[in-house]
């Protein structure tokens, strides 16, 4: 019974870190850290551990009057996941070490364990009852972490909690018609059942409810504004939810249903256009920006969309390489909020308008900042050029069973094959 343990030892760091922020102050967050970095070593070591088998299961009774228990499923993506949340947590909360001012950070410190530990459940939840308890905690963390920013967090928390509450909806009229149809609550079992093919109208509309419950967490247009809105928190929480955590929730929730609904036309055509209005919505919106803050919100509403437009492709290299570009978008967007927090509380203002002359002044978070923007942009030899290069290459436009006009949209950015030199016209 591993994962129960890590599982609860994840939710063990929540009192604990209330208790450390409350004595010890900022200076607790090389402690969580620590706490964190212990689980995710766990998990690796479970993952190595597992022989020959291509997944871990455990489960412990939670509810059998109804035949739901803690189920939980250590896989490939499960894995992934769990070590993005509890290592660019633990980087984040090392960050909360020094970037925090004062004392009594007890609630703060015991929030940001909360959301590691509700995104930890969530993505090794082999329940879909378990799945949905953990993805509205999520929920719950995120509206509260943002409403600590004071009067000017209490509107964006409340707009945010709606937009996510009105998702977790979704996902629940989900997780509800898949119980029913298909008799069981266990995931894995759900997402291999013949009924799916058997009642064509019934996958689509489940898709469809699973694509917006996803949508409304990972900020895909119509549902992107409370990205923005979250600005208001301080630099770790946006480090955090919008990196690693809050967002990534949305992703997770698309590849692991990807598996089921992967050759469905309506599940295609949905992510690979809300995806690509998205991406392209998100990037004019940051060149709008003057507030370093505002201009990184919208640029993670863009590369969200991307990686969402390369999930609907559907094939098994698309989803690997949305699985690599989620890695990369994590790295280089803690990197840059980071940063940004830095010359925030260096040079007391976030406007590019008056920040001139800063790379003479800290080079160090300048090379951090131009190797990080630099990543995002694509630039060999750096790990984004390496992930949306493989986006590009797991996108040609004949893999794309969504209707033509999708198909027409996708093709903007799918590679061309180039004519044969011995071909004549």
């Amino acid at each position: 019974m591993t994962l129960p343990y890590l599982l609860l030892a994840a939710a063990a760091l929540v009192p604990l870190a209330w208790l450390l922020g409350e004595v010890m102050g900022r200076a607790a967050g090389w402690i969580v850290a620590a706490g964190m970095l212990a689980v995710a070593g766990g998990l690796t070591s479970v993952w190595l551990g597992r022989g020959e088998t291509s997944a871990v299961t455990e489960s412990v009774p939670w509810i059998p009057a109804i035949g739901v228990s803690l189920a939980l499923r250590l896989d490939g993506l499960s894995f992934f996941f769990g070590l993005l949340v509890l290592v660019i947590g633990a980087v984040v909360l090392s960050y909360c070490a020094r970037y925090l001012h004062g004392g009594g950070h007890g609630i703060f410190y015991a929030l940001m364990t909360f959301f590691g530990a509700a995104m930890v459940g969530l993505v090794l939840a082999d329940d879909l009852v378990v799945l949905f308890v953990m993805w509205e905690f999520t929920t719950l963390c995120s509206f509260l972490l943002i409403a600590r920013s004071g009067p000017a967090g209490t509107e964006p928390a409340i707009r945010t909690f709606l937009l996510t509450v009105a998702g977790g909806l979704c996902l629940l009229v989900a997780v509800a018609v898949a119980w029913v149809t298909t008799g069981t609550t266990s995931l894995s079992a759900v997402l291999v059942d013949p009924v799916w093919t058997q009642r064509p109208d019934l996958t689509a509309a489940v898709a469809v409810l699973v694509a917006i419950a996803a949508f409304t967490k990972s900020a895909q247009f119509p549902f992107h504004g409370w990205l923005p809105d979250a600005m208001v928190a301080i630099t770790p929480v946006s480090a955090y939810l919008h990196a690693a955590a809050m967002v990534k929730a949305g992703i997770y929730l698309l590849l692991r249903f990807s598996t089921l609904f992967h050759d469905v036309s309506v599940w295609n055509a949905l992510l690979i256009s809300v995806g690509l209005t998205t991406a392209l919505m998100g990037a004019v919106f940051a060149l709008q920006r003057h507030d370093l803050k505002g201009l990184l919100a919208y640029s993670t509403v863009s590369q969200l969309g991307f990686i969402v437009a390369t999930i609907g492709i559907g094939t098994t290299y698309a989803i690997a390489a949305a699985v690599v570009h989620t890695a990369g978008h994590a790295l280089f967007k803690a990197a840059l909020f980071m940063s940004v927090g830095v010359i925030d509380h260096q040079a007391g203002t976030r406007d590019m308008r008056d920040l001139t002359g800063l790379a003479r002044t800290m080079p160090v978070t300048a090379v951090v900042m131009t190797l990080a923007a630099a990543s995002m942009a694509g630039l060999p030899p750096l790990f984004g050029f390496v992930s949306k290069e493989a986006m590009f290459k797991g996108s040609p436009r004949r893999t794309c069973r969504a209707p033509w006009w999708c198909s027409w949209a996708w093709s903007w950015s799918s590679p061309r094959p180039s004519p044969s030199p011995t071909r004549r016209a």
